[in-house]
């Protein structure tokens, strides 16, 4: 349903983006609700209300009024208030809505003091992510959180978990509050906090997740999830837990206790527990998993053969490294990498000596490192954080690799082990699996080799999916620290802990 001021509306937002790059959007977080999802969550907390009570709306990032547009579409609205910071969208937007029952106030939502309670608050507040948040402002917004809810708030955690925290003190006892929000917030670390605060200090009422390759928001590549809770006080109640197609026709829905959803556990999961929990040791028991190296500029460092014999560069500063996982097709490297295509063999260059070291004894290396000064490849990141710039850190190659990003339907194309019996280290688009000390031994064996690679990549990837995180347009990540708590109980027949002594048991 679309009416005549909301196709009106609809053009206002798409002038209003097109006037902004699309990196000012993503550093701001601004991406607008399609209007048919605001409907959508519109119908649904409509049917939690009593029909009789008057509507006071509160949007604390209101953009150019999409939940009041939706909200209007289905209801009376008594009072309405909506707060924008940005004076691009604030502007023609409170113009736009002057004749309406909107009030838009231009300001920081978190310089306001909630002077009404408000009993309904729906909202899709900046995606800004931590890292493009002023260090001051963040340190404020977490002493508030604990402040007001005793509750420690991750440094991580983006703007628009502050959002939703901060605005209950807007919200009467028994008010409702939707937030269309990342879904990875259910799972990462850093979203502990924000998990008890839902378990702890509201009463949870639903959360619907929408699949990873179902992208919310055309111009943002980020997997969604609507969070719904009424400001109250209650306890040990049931929340609703849904996902995929749409908040009204889910494809999975279940209904789980308050009691079972552990903040300090991934709650996707949660959403389909179609599937036996899995015991055993977990793969940390056996592996430490650390990222690949990350060279600081790969178009510096990592040479292939060609080019190598091309700059006459000598080798005792090469490493083999391998290329990147889409290029890569293999799934073992043999130990003189003889299986490798001519066109993938490339060489880390790192080196530690002084650069007059360099240029009395490799006239050829010395003209390279001029070089990459020439292209400022010594002012990048990481390079200007090491002495000398062009000496990257000592790796030693692991036996196992594992491409850990990637899209894939159910993550089955993402997620491969590499079994790898050269000297080739990776670059951080892998992950490394080292032994741990007790079960290094078992890595000289060729058979125990073959037998944990097989074994690994024989986990069901629903396994693997659920331990890691999934976001937009069905991209799919597991961070090393997850991998390692993976539960792989086949491992336990093949790999056997050293014993240090004859009293070991």
């Amino acid at each position: 349903m679309r009416n005549n001021r909301e196709h009106r509306r609809e053009l206002m937002q798409k002038e209003l983006d097109s006037c902004k790059s699309d990196r000012e959007r993503n550093i701001l977080g601004q991406y607008s609700t399609p209007f048919l999802l605001a409907c959508d969550i519109v119908k649904y907390v409509l049917s939690l209300r009593n029909p009789d009570d008057p509507i006071r709306f509160l949007e604390p990032s209101i953009g150019t009024g999409v939940f009041y547009s939706a909200l209007t579409e289905y209801a009376d609205v008594q009072e309405a208030l909506g707060f924008e910071i940005d004076a691009h969208y604030y502007r023609p937007s409170s113009q736009f809505w002057s004749d309406s029952g909107l009030r838009i106030i231009h300001g920081d939502f978190f310089e306001q003091m909630p002077r009404s309670r408000f009993n309904l608050i729906l909202a899709n507040p900046p995606y800004t992510r931590h890292h493009h948040l002023d260090s001051g402002l963040k340190q404020r917004l977490r002493e508030r959180v604990l402040s007001q809810f005793g509750i420690g708030i991750s440094g991580l955690c983006g703007l628009y978990c502050y959002f939703m925290i901060l605005s209950s003190a807007w919200l009467e006892q028994e008010g409702i509050s939707s937030w269309l929000i990342p879904s990875e917030v259910l799972d990462v670390n850093y979203g502990e906090g924000v998990k008890r605060f839902l378990t702890d200090k509201v009463e949870l009422i639903s959360i619907h997740r929408f699949d990873p390759e179902d992208v919310q928001f055309s111009d943002a590549l980020v997997s969604s999830a609507v969070v719904t809770f009424r400001n109250s006080k209650r306890r040990h109640q049931d929340v609703v837990l849904s996902s995929g197609g749409s908040m009204y026709s889910p494809r999975r829905r279940r209904v789980v206790s308050i009691d079972d959803m552990d903040a300090a556990h991934k709650w996707t999961p949660m959403f389909s527990m179609e599937d036996p929990i899995v015991e055993g040791l977990p793969l940390g028991h056996y592996f430490k998993v650390s990222r690949g190296i990350a060279s600081g500029n790969n178009s510096f460092f990592i040479l292939s053969e060609d080019e190598v014999v091309e700059r006459d560069l000598p080798k005792e500063f090469l490493q083999p490294i391998l290329p990147p996982p889409r290029n890569l097709k293999e799934t073992r490297i043999m130990e003189d990498g003889s299986n490798l295509k001519c066109r993938d063999r490339y060489y880390l260059l790192s080196c530690p000596l002084s650069l007059d070291e360099i240029k009395g004894r490799y006239a050829s290396l010395y003209r390279y490192v001029v070089e990459g000064e020439k292209r400022k490849v010594n002012e990048g990141y990481n390079c200007s954080r090491r002495k000398p710039w062009y000496c990257c850190e000592l790796r030693t190659a692991a036996p196992i690799y594992m491409t850990y990003m990637g899209r894939g339907g159910d993550g089955s194309d993402v997620f491969r082990f590499i079994l790898n019996e050269s000297a080739s280290i990776v670059t951080n688009s892998y992950l490394m699996l080292y032994p741990r000390n007790e079960y290094k031994y078992c890595f000289s064996d060729a058979g125990i080799r073959s037998s944990v690679w097989r074994i690994l990549n024989g986990i069901p990837k629903k396994r693997l999916t659920a331990c890691g995180r999934s976001y937009g347009g069905g991209l799919f990540k597991i961070e090393p620290k997850e991998l390692e708590s993976l539960r792989v109980p086949e491992l336990e027949d093949v790999l056997k802990p050293l014993q240090k002594s004859l009293f070991d048991q």
